[in-house]
């Protein structure tokens, strides 16, 4: 009995082995000369990819890198640092969520892109990500180098509009920008006292809010948050 477990989980690490990418295109796997591949740091959690959230790969690698399969084209990915640090010895944990950086770039077939930040040294330095979240996004042939912009910061109000990252994603695949994409059923708001009143609580709902919130620019998503918190 005790060697079938033995067998059964070695089985399962295997297979967990080879997961090692999450294809984000649609049709048959591709050769990786044909795709384009985003390698993404396991300390960086992805919130939307053009817009469409996508969490599935922030919990499917562990402490690997993720390395996301997509089409050749251009990209912005909205990602944030997540990591835990030990205090008093391990007493405690802390989990520390920085900005949110906007990386914008654009690959070719073949080409590999890598998202990357310079690795804080200690909590205080992984703290001061929650105000200020330097990072670029790179080619690794090339070294072409793009720098990202500062999104939002992760506060509470923020969270809550938002949703968490465990929310599940809207779709199995990402078309780049500019790319024709399937037709997606729309949020009709209808003139009706309950519809004026609150908006419905549910999926399409909140993928609305979140595009909304990517097409505001940092100083009208300030401007939203001093109105949130009064």
């Amino acid at each position: 009995m005790r060697s079938l477990f033995i067998i059964a989980m070695a089985c399962l690490l295997a297979a967990c082995a080879q997961q090692r990418h999450v294809q984000l295109y649609s049709g048959a796997p591709l050769p990786e000369s044909q795709i384009l591949t985003l390698v993404v740091p396991s300390e960086l959690e992805i919130r939307s990819i053009n817009g469409q959230p996508y969490s599935a790969a922030n919990t499917m690698f562990g402490a690997s890198d993720k390395r996301l399969h997509l089409q050749p084209g251009a990209y912005q990915v909205h990602a944030f640092y997540k990591n835990g640090f030990d205090i008093d010895g391990g007493m405690s944990h802390e989990v520390v969520r920085g900005r949110t950086a906007i990386f914008d770039f654009e690959g070719q077939a073949g080409e590999t892109w890598r998202l990357e930040f310079d690795r804080p040294q200690s909590l205080a330095e992984a703290r001061a990500f929650e105000t200020d979240f330097p990072a670029w996004a790179e080619n690794t042939r090339t070294g072409e180098r793009h720098e990202a912009q500062a999104g939002n910061r992760n506060t509470s109000v923020l969270s809550a509009m938002l949703g968490s990252s465990e929310v599940a994603p809207e779709a199995t695949s990402v078309a780049p920008l500019g790319a024709a994409e399937p037709a997606t059923q729309a949020v009709t708001l209808r003139q009706s006292p309950s519809a004026t009143a609150t908006l419905p609580h549910n999926d399409a709902t909140l993928t609305t809010l979140q595009q909304m919130w990517n097409l505001l620019t940092p100083q009208s998503r300030e401007a939203f948050l001093k109105w949130a918190q009064q």
